[in-house]
């Protein structure tokens, strides 16, 4: 907030003291009204509904309720895992899905009894992958405010890349990542445990 007021105050060229009033500052009124205020409201709205999710205790609730993909393989639950977070980060901010689901995935783990890493690892990397919508991430809705693109030709390049993502994602993770993170798929670590027992 700060920063925004200085850019208010501060002249765009250097200052001669003589006509400082008469130097255009960085930023002024009539480029506010240029932003695209309805962007800008989405984005904060879903840093708002993250914390809401977050402090209701809602992210916790819905991890118990997803304990019913227990008989799902590991692969198949973490593809249906990141292509369900993918969908979402369309929807809202890359940060607040990332500050949503993290909980969520962790609940869930610990009630299927996997280390935590092999879910909450993708799903944190899944978020990231917002190719479809404006919404999605600030760089798509500036592409999508200077009106060359529409919201379909955003959407039909964007699907393509989301589901390549999401099976990339899946795949280095059984493999790759196991390895990196020195994940063992036969215990459960004991710093996952509620109360950590390490």
């Amino acid at each position: 907030m700060i920063i925004c007021v200085l850019l208010f105050l501060l002249p765009a060229e250097r200052p001669r003291f003589a006509d400082y009033n008469a130097i255009p500052k960085i930023l002024n009124w009539e480029d506010m009204k240029k932003l695209p205020w309805g962007i800008l409201l989405l984005l904060g709205g879903g840093f708002a509904l993250a914390d809401a999710f977050k402090s209701s205790g809602l992210s916790e609730s819905i991890g118990d309720k997803l304990n019913v993909l227990q008989p799902l393989p590991l692969p198949l639950l973490m593809i249906c895992l990141c292509a369900c977070i993918t969908m979402a980060t369309e929807l809202t901010s890359n940060i607040s899905t990332c500050t949503i689901m993290l909980p969520v995935l962790s609940a869930l783990a610990q009630t299927l009894r996997f280390n935590p890493l092999l879910l909450m690892i993708p799903g944190t990397i899944s978020c990231s992958l917002a190719f479809m919508l404006p919404v999605a991430t600030p760089p798509n809705a500036i592409v999508f405010a200077t009106g060359r693109l529409k919201v379909s030709h955003m959407a039909s390049a964007g699907v393509i890349l989301n589901f390549i993502g999401v099976v990339i994602i899946a795949l280095t993770m059984l493999t790759y990542g196991l390895v990196v993170f020195g994940i063992d798929l036969s215990s459960f670590p004991c710093w996952a445990e509620e109360p950590p027992k390490c």
